[in-house]
């Protein structure tokens, strides 16, 4: 478990998080960082296999559709993988710690 986890500030203005916004809305891009938040709790490799979809969304505290989070995460890139062997995309280079 680590205290912090990294979130560039480009964030705000990367391609990715851009057209996540189009998609979801303020709210996935908070469910976003909430996820970010709680890998770097109990994730903190941004392995994040073993937990299915549902399980995602509920940690990132998503209230929308079931399913357009992870689906939108993984459309524009934020995560990679099958449920339930998903990965945070390039996590260990952003936070290796």
């Amino acid at each position: 478990m680590t205290d912090d986890v990294r979130i560039a500030t480009g964030l705000r203005r990367h391609r990715k998080t851009k057209r996540l916004r189009r998609l979801l809305g303020t709210d996935g891009c908070w469910a976003l960082v909430c996820l970010f938040l709680w890998a770097g709790e109990e994730r903190w490799t941004g392995d994040l296999s073993g937990l299915s979809d549902d399980d995602l969304e509920e940690e990132a505290d998503w209230a929308g559709e079931p399913g357009a989070l992870i689906a939108a995460l993984v459309d524009v890139g934020f995560l990679k993988g099958a449920e339930n062997r998903r990965k945070i995309h390039d996590w260990q280079e952003h936070n290796p710690f």
